[in-house]
């Protein structure tokens, strides 16, 4: 089900993309800026995929920059003992656009980012409780689609904290026990996205 939802996306995507690039080439070589937006909506797809519907909002600050934040909530319940996942996490991002302001906000931006949010992952035996904080710098594109609409894509890298409890399922008790707490500090991937935008 989910396979099919998620060809069927990209398909209309690749249908969007492949339209407006005439277009696209033609109002990029008028000599008149590109007007700008206040603000946007947006979605990540990526996050839909893994089961955490996601909404954010960008509000446009300057000629070069703006300003994005975005929520996200996950649920996985296969079952009430060992195979749930409740998530949550909220973001922010500050972001500083690298082309002349002639075109809008579009095309490279790169940013400073921050997101934090709680876990609680039983999807085994072993579970996992606790929060996680992740801090980094970021790079992204944003292509154009039709009228208002546009995808943006990038990524982050940086400081990832996490500190959680572990526990085990003990079957002779019916309930979880709590085997340690750990923390972990490491640099790596802070954030992956494949946004759906409708400027405003």
């Amino acid at each position: 089900m989910y396979r099919t939802i998620l060809s069927t996306v990209l398909l209309a995507l690749t249908f969007l993309c492949t339209q407006p690039v005439r277009g696209q080439e033609n109002q990029e070589t008028q000599d008149s800026p590109t007007p700008h937006p206040r603000w946007a909506l947006s979605t990540n797809l990526l996050s839909w995929a893994t089961l955490a519907p996601n909404l954010g909002a960008e509000l446009y600050l300057a000629n070069r920059w703006s300003l994005a934040a975005d929520a996200s909530y996950g649920m996985w319940n296969y079952s009430h003992r060992t195979h749930t996942t409740p998530t949550w996490s909220v973001g922010g991002e500050l972001r500083y656009w690298l082309q002349t302001p002639r075109w809008g906000f579009r095309r490279t931006h790169i940013g400073l980012a921050v997101r934090g949010g709680e876990f609680d992952d039983t999807f085994f035996s072993r579970g996992s409780q606790g929060e996680a904080l992740l801090a980094g710098i970021t790079a992204g594109y944003r292509f154009c689609l039709r009228g208002h609409w546009y995808v943006d894509a990038g990524f982050g890298l940086g400081y990832i904290h996490t500190r959680y409890d572990r526990y085990l399922w003990n079957s002779r008790f019916g309930k979880y026990e709590q085997n340690g707490t750990r923390t972990r500090n490491l640099m790596g991937l802070t954030g992956l996205h494949v946004s759906i935008i409708y400027n405003l």
